[in-house]
């Protein structure tokens, strides 16, 4: 007697499985359709000098390539409009700042507007100033351990990838929560000002360019920071930035 055909369990297991997968892509294509892409990328200010794998060159090509439609920055408005920073920003008008003349490409600026720009940071001088007037054994042992960190982290640096990694951005994490509680509240309360003026910035980009790709240029040690705020905000879509630049 002729046994009915049985299809092989393997193949169709396979079949299914392939199914499932188009279908969780369709929804987060739909999920994700419409709303704009932040990407977060660190810079490294005057450390780009002594970090070869990450170096102006490095960082101007990873701009190009990740090709934005508007850039947030991390500057005042007062340099933005006179393309003018602090000397130790060297990626500004070395890497940045030509890229957003060549390209003409909206940029927006992160940092607080005066008055509060001067506002938090007079506060916050004011408060390491107290702190190292109260603790100088512990301000120059932060100050070794800060120095050590850096070295640390430049030995385990060895593509953009690692400079952006999740690596990277908990061992800073930790940094500024160490400092936090020892400088004190103001120190606290003044980060937490700053970083909230930076999403805010953002998620105004994001808003008048929707759908468009949004690349926010920032300190590397206020990354992990700004990229915590934004994933609270379904608005954006926030980028994978290691993963990104592993591909790439």
């Amino acid at each position: 007697m002729k046994q009915s055909p049985v299809l092989p369990v393997v193949p169709v297991i396979l079949l299914l499985g392939m199914l499932l997968l188009a279908g969780a892509l369709q929804a987060q294509q739909a999920k994700t359709a419409g709303r704009t892409e932040v990407f977060v990328l660190a810079t490294l200010y005057k450390r780009h000098a002594t970090t070869p794998v990450y170096n102006l060159d490095t960082l101007q090509r990873i701009i190009r390539s990740i090709n934005p439609d508007v850039l947030v920055l991390d500057v005042s408005p007062k340099e933005l409009e006179a393309q003018e920073v602090h000397a130790s920003k060297i990626e500004y008008p070395a890497a940045i700042f030509p890229f957003i003349n060549s390209s003409k490409r909206p940029a927006y600026a992160a940092e607080p507007a005066e008055p509060m720009f001067t506002e938090i940071v007079n506060e916050v001088i004011a408060a390491w100033k107290d702190f190292r007037a109260a603790q100088p054994g512990a301000a120059d042992m932060l100050d070794r351990y800060n120095t050590a960190l850096y070295g640390l982290l430049r030995s385990a640096w060895h593509a953009p990838a690692d400079v952006n990694s999740a690596v990277t951005d908990e061992v800073l994490a930790g940094k500024r929560a160490l400092e936090d509680r020892l400088v004190g509240p103001v120190e606290a309360d003044g980060q937490r000002r700053w970083i909230a003026n930076i999403v805010q910035v953002t998620l105004q980009a994001a808003g008048e360019h929707p759908g468009k790709r949004v690349l926010v240029l920032m300190g590397v040690e206020n990354c992990h920071s700004v990229k915590a705020a934004l994933a609270q905000h379904p608005e954006v879509v926030l980028a994978d930035m290691e993963a990104w630049l592993r591909s790439h």
